[in-house]
């Protein structure tokens, strides 16, 4: 029968070892065996492809002597040949990158290369066995003292440890020591990431009274009544709002590739969703449905191009700065605002996920924003119940 066999040349000829079970298949591990024709075979490894598959390598001979003689001269001869170059840091993230095109979307593709030109910047063309722990630390901190974001920097460490998994599979480098690098947030001794914010109700009130009746204003109002990300409106279509105004239907979004706006899937599978909307919104829903645009609501002036969401951002911005009492938070703080009071309302968690098409709880979850008043609200639950001659007193 065929046994695995561990297979390694000495003086005497070729030595046979038992793998240890559990270790990573390495150089030599190959099995012996006698064919049914007489011929004695043999299979052994030499190292990975560039798809990181094993090499196999096949030799028979009439008799098991003749095939460990054959087997000890392949073994002279591979160590006879010169070291292979070592490989460049930059050439094999452009060799990474080239191979991940095909897997994701483009835009996500070119915050990939924006996020590898960051790296190649660094380190450059340094043999990529040579970079270990403490210079990819040296390197977390070098994007600090840049002023680069907690969000860049753990793009950062993530995308190191997805080129050096794809090294140590390929047999490049020994270990990956992007893992034992610190996290972006403890390079800055955040442990824990900065909340977005969200509107206070009071800011809601004034945005909802103050904001201009037109596209641009009722847009802002509708991201606060349904949650929507801004590539998701800017995608939508009159079509996708009921003729009823009673839900808006989001199946697609606007990416940036190249610094274009095109249009693309949403954010994960569970980002296509129906979302209601309130009964006391639904004319807001109508207005936008009759006075958008004819092929998107939000087009450019030129062949209903799409808008990107650079413009819309700036739109935004210059409209929430003339609402007095209002702070200038982020397009995706009415996202949060949205999330907020559905829980002030006591709406379970796994239905705001549903609503805000969160595959992960943990993220709607990041998402609250609690004020002083609730978490008040909350602890007087705790309160015993008042007799009648508690009331009298």
């Amino acid at each position: 029968g065929k046994v695995v066999l561990k297979l390694r040349a000495d003086g005497a000829g070729m030595a046979i070892f038992a793998p240890m079970p559990g270790k990573r298949r390495s150089n030599g591990e190959g099995s012996i065996r006698k064919l049914p024709s007489g011929l004695w075979y043999c299979q052994y490894m030499d190292g990975y492809k560039p798809n990181g598959k094993r090499n196999l390598r096949h030799l028979s001979a009439p008799t098991r002597s003749e095939l460990l003689v054959k087997l000890r001269e392949a073994q002279n001869n591979k160590e006879d040949e010169p070291a292979p170059s070592p490989v460049a840091f930059d050439a094999w993230v452009q060799q990474w990158l080239d191979a991940y095109r095909e897997q994701v979307q483009p835009s996500t593709y070119c915050n990939y290369r924006y996020t590898a030109a960051l790296l190649t910047r660094y380190f450059t063309d340094r043999p990529l066995q040579d970079i270990k722990a403490m210079e990819i630390n040296s390197f977390m901190h070098w994007l600090v003292q840049q002023g680069y974001s907690g969000s860049q920097l753990s793009k950062c460490r993530a995308m190191l440890i997805q080129i050096y998994d794809a090294a140590e599979a390929n047999d490049l480098v020994t270990k990956n020591y992007a893992r034992k690098s610190f996290h972006g947030a403890r390079v800055q001794n955040n442990p824990t990431p900065k909340a977005k914010d969200a509107f206070t109700e009071e800011e809601v009130r004034l945005l909802m009274e103050h904001l201009p009746d037109d596209l641009l204003g009722n847009s802002i109002r509708f991201l606060l009544v349904t949650g929507l990300r801004v590539q998701e409106l800017l995608a939508l279509q009159p079509r996708d709002i009921a003729q009823d105004g009673s839900l808006v239907q989001v199946s697609k979004a606007v990416k940036t590739v190249d610094g274009l706006p095109q249009l693309g899937p949403p954010k994960s599978a569970r980002s296509r969703r129906e979302v209601p909307i309130p009964l006391a919104y639904r004319s807001l829903a109508l207005w936008l449905r009759a006075n958008g645009g004819r092929a998107f609501l939000w087009t450019s002036s030129r062949d209903d191009l799409l808008v990107s969401v650079s413009t819309f951002r700036h739109k935004y911005y210059k409209a929430v700065e003339k609402v007095p009492g209002v702070r200038r938070l982020s397009p995706h703080s009415c996202r949060h605002t949205y999330v907020s009071a559905l829980e002030r309302c006591h709406v379970p968690m796994e239905m705001i996920a549903r609503l805000t098409g969160h595959s992960d709880i943990r993220t709607t979850d990041r998402y609250l924003h609690i004020d002083d008043r609730t978490l008040q609200d909350a602890v007087a639950m705790l309160e015993p119940p008042t007799t009648d001659k508690e009331k009298t007193l």
